[in-house]
């Protein structure tokens, strides 16, 4: 009958490390939908971008130069000056007979002309000048060069326009911009940053629910699990009811090294600041985004990390993951074979894995850094945030505690209270060393 009952308790087991299977796999796709939603609106591609600031500042200017007319007080102002510098030639080179004896001169050194020819034109010229009465048209000279440039306004608007370009995108034509976030856009079907943001988000959006009620089925399964396996203690035994039990914390241990610790989600929610009267502004911005398990962390210190890094990686997998597994499965043999429960080195790997594995000491270390980093992360943001610069910033901490902190930390409570069990049932049987 214990047997049996045995059997069912370990299939309702299994039964949550497969819904934890699941969830795994749920996660690992909402990890990475966020990691590329932070990768393609990173605060480099915003912010940080100098080109999108040239784009915008341009699009101020096109409004402003759109806007652009010359005030009728600056055309009279024009016409005032244009008479000024008009009547000064007249009396410099015209009223004063220079420009038409600079003419005769050259013509005689030239003898192009007759002399007797201008010498009639010479003694004559003043007087000729006179009745031409030039100066009298200058007024009209002075309006048609005023309303010249007026009818030309538009041109002179293309011709601000096109400088500005000059000097804001200079050499940029010769430079081929490729947006490295392209490859990202294609794998969401996505040609832009928003077609690709609403592909993603609809994913997450669609995701999170099943995440949720699928961690709550674990949850439910492995209570229902765990309190069965006390109720029917005494039918089952003390062996039985120890393996029932470390099969469920091998099941928390794998969820709790698999799955990610905790989300690490910075943002700039919104940057405005006033430019010649106009607002310029950038949306949602990633600062920080970091979501990874203990697996993942121990991997890419070990693959990509200097000498020191792969020996931190190598010390996180021993004392967190190998260890756990070693002291479990012992444990457990410890139980059944006479052969392990005599065995001097099954005995002192028990005994002293008992206070060489770490797990509990890493989920203190867990929430100390969570709670470290997300108060460092509200300060700075909030500092961000009460800038007395005039702009207007909202910052965003959305870093939080994720499914395999709840498993792990479970995986450490039920393998103590485990040990608790073991080494009072030993030192009530006799055993000589206690797990």
């Amino acid at each position: 009958m214990k047997y049996i009952l045995f059997v069912l308790l370990t299939g309702l087991t299994a039964y949550g490390a497969i819904e934890g299977y699941g969830l795994y796999k749920d996660q690992q796709q909402v990890s990475q939908l966020k990691a590329d939603r932070a990768d393609i609106n990173k605060i480099n591609y915003g912010l940080f971008n100098l080109d999108l600031w040239k784009k915008k500042v341009m699009a101020i200017f096109d409004d402003k130069i759109g806007e652009f007319k010359i005030s009728p007080d600056v055309y009279k102002q024009l016409e005032d000056e244009v008479m000024i510098y008009l009547d000064n030639v007249y009396e410099e080179y015209i009223g004063s007979g220079k420009l038409v004896n600079e003419m005769i001169a050259e013509a005689e050194e030239s003898g192009s002309v007759n002399k007797f020819f201008l010498k009639m034109i010479k003694g004559n010229i003043g007087d000729q000048i006179k009745k031409l009465k030039i100066d009298r048209q200058l007024p009209n000279i002075a309006k048609a060069i005023s309303k010249e440039i007026k009818a030309n306004e538009p041109k002179i608007r293309y011709y601000i326009e096109e400088g500005i370009q000059d000097m804001l995108f200079a050499g940029a034509e010769d430079v081929e911009i490729i947006d490295p976030r392209t490859a990202i856009y294609n794998l969401y079907g996505a040609l832009d940053l928003e077609g690709a943001n609403i592909a993603i988000l609809s994913q997450i959006e669609a995701i999170d629910p099943i995440i949720d009620k699928t961690l709550e089925r674990i949850i439910i399964i492995l209570c229902i699990s765990i309190l069965l396996g006390i109720l029917l203690y005494k039918i089952l035994g003390f062996q039985l009811f120890v393996s029932h039990w470390t099969i469920i914390s091998v099941v928390l241990l794998v969820l709790g090294v698999s799955m990610p610790m905790i989300d690490l989600d910075a943002r700039l929610n919104s940057f405005q600041m006033d430019l010649m009267g106009n607002k310029v502004g950038f949306d949602e911005q990633s600062l920080y985004y970091q979501s990874k398990s203990i697996i993942d962390v121990t991997t890419t210190l070990i693959k990509e990390g200097a000498a020191d890094l792969k020996i931190v990686g190598y010390m996180i997998l021993m004392f967190s993951v190998i260890f756990p597994f070693i002291k479990l499965l012992l444990s457990a043999l410890f139980l059944f074979s006479s052969k392990v429960s005599k065995s001097k080195l099954a005995k002192g790997i028990i005994f002293h894995l008992g206070k060489w594995s770490m797990a509990d000491v890493f989920v203190v270390a867990l929430f100390m850094a969570y709670i470290g980093f997300h108060g460092l992360l509200t300060s700075q943001l909030g500092g961000i945030a009460r800038n007395e610069t005039g702009f207007n910033i909202e910052t965003l901490n959305y870093s939080r505690l994720s499914p395999g902190a709840l498993f792990f930390t479970s995986y450490c409570i039920l393998s103590i209270i485990i040990g608790i069990i073991i080494n009072r049932h030993d030192q009530k049987s006799g055993f000589s060393e206690t797990v």
